[in-house]
């Protein structure tokens, strides 16, 4: 496990590095070495919507960015409410550095999503079902 302030300093440094660009923060990502940055994905030096884009590399709806963009990336190893579609309620959830979405009644996880595609599945599942 990487020292809190060492971590602190590189997040600093990939921040001013990549100036509020999603893009460029995954790129740069991508080059750090994976056990740190595993750590960076679920520390409070990141928010959600920057992991959201590293792993997924696109941009999800106005909504669920903002609620991406006011959660601590730290909140995702619980899950974070992405959006609402009729009673079912989609949240990305990193579980042992892998990313999910979840599709749930508000009670229960009802399905869990892995892959690039997991956002749209769990939004065409909730839409169809």
């Amino acid at each position: 496990m990487t020292d809190y302030f060492e971590l602190a300093k590189l997040a600093d440094r990939i921040l001013a590095i990549s100036d509020d660009d999603a893009a460029e923060l995954a790129a740069i990502l991508d080059d750090v070495d994976e056990d740190v940055r595993n750590e960076l994905l679920v520390s409070d030096f990141l928010n959600a919507y920057q992991v959201f884009w590293y792993f997924y590399r696109y941009e999800p709806e106005i909504l669920a960015a903002e609620r991406l963009m006011l959660s601590s990336a730290s909140s995702l190893s619980r899950g974070v409410l992405i959006e609402e579609r009729d009673l079912f309620q989609i949240l990305f959830r990193i579980t042992d550095s892998v990313p999910e979405m979840l599709v749930s009644d508000g009670e229960d996880v009802l399905m869990v999503f892995r892959g690039r595609s997991a956002y749209r599945d769990a939004a065409e599942w909730a839409d169809s079902n």
